[in-house]
């Protein structure tokens, strides 16, 4: 009864969907930012990215490459739209 309750609980979290706060970190920073003194990629996302990977969360890896497009459509956009009003 134990590893039903296991298997079944393992099997929620793999179809789980994002939380609205994952959605909108991808959203709202779908690139990865360096480190001014080191260069060092800090990049957040690419690391839950990662972790999704690592434990099999494939409807999370989708939703979350799905928001970092949608988020360099809209900064793309709202660039596009500033360029236009300001010229």
């Amino acid at each position: 009864m134990n590893q039903n309750k296991e298997k079944e609980n393992a099997e929620k979290r793999k179809n789980a969907p994002l939380s609205n706060s994952e959605a909108l970190s991808f959203f709202f920073i779908p690139i990865g930012f360096a480190k001014i003194n080191r260069w060092e990629n800090t990049d957040f996302n690419q690391s839950e990215i990662e972790r999704f990977k690592k434990f099999g969360f494939e409807r999370k890896i989708k939703q979350a490459s799905e928001m970092r497009i949608f988020g360099m459509i809209f900064y793309i956009s709202v660039a596009i739209i500033l360029a236009y009003l300001l010229n």
